[in-house]
């Protein structure tokens, strides 16, 4: 952790808090968190974080847009990684899952926030669309479905996926590798009856 006198380039500091912030906020909360303590959690005085973001909401935007960055990138490298539509099924939901798993603090602040501010519903609203448009499109890509119809079933996929992960958290009796086998299966089954529609 860096002391309070240790200068850094302004990206590399910037990159710093965020990083700090977005374990402070994962664990806390939103509306607990303070900048004071991401401050102190960060080693730095306040006027220094405030050099970086105007104010708590202006940071935790900034932890949006990271962690949604992610994300997308890997939902966007799933479906691009295969033309099999099977394989897609899987791909998209081992990268949700992994993204879980390896980036849990990005999880939290995108899933589980307790945060009310409008702008950051707006951009986490963003986030969810940006998602659907790319399941959606896949979908249809695979079989004959109307924008309505592909957009139910794309929301249905993604409702399916953030349910289990919340039973995973709260029982752990399944694994994750077992979580997205029984999904696939299950969701596969489903859609390739849509393929000789």
């Amino acid at each position: 952790m860096s002391s309070p006198q240790q200068r850094l380039p302004r990206d590399q500091r910037r990159d710093q808090l965020v990083g700090v912030a977005r374990s402070v906020f994962a664990t806390r909360g939103y509306r607990t968190t303070s900048m004071d303590m991401i401050a102190e959690a960060a080693g730095v005085s306040k006027p220094v974080l405030y050099q970086h973001f105007d104010s708590k909401q202006d940071l935790y935007l900034a932890l949006i847009d990271s962690s949604a960055a992610l994300l997308d990138s890997r939902l966007a490298e799933a479906l691009g990684s295969t033309i099999d539509p099977h394989e897609q099924v899987h791909a998209t939901y081992r990268a949700y899952f992994d993204f879980v798993v390896s980036h849990r603090e990005e999880f939290v602040i995108i899933f589980n926030s307790d945060v009310y501010e409008p702008k950051a519903e707006q951009k986490l609203r963003a986030l969810r669309e940006s998602s659907a448009t790319r399941v959606v499109s896949a979908l249809k890509n695979f079989a004959r479905l109307s924008d309505d119809e592909a957009q139910l079933l794309c929301r249905a996929l993604i409702g399916t996926a953030e349910v289990v992960v919340k039973q995973i958290d709260s029982q752990r009796g399944v694994d994750v590798d077992t979580a997205v086998e029984l999904l696939t299966q299950m969701s596969w089954g489903g859609l390739r009856s849509f393929a000789d529609r």
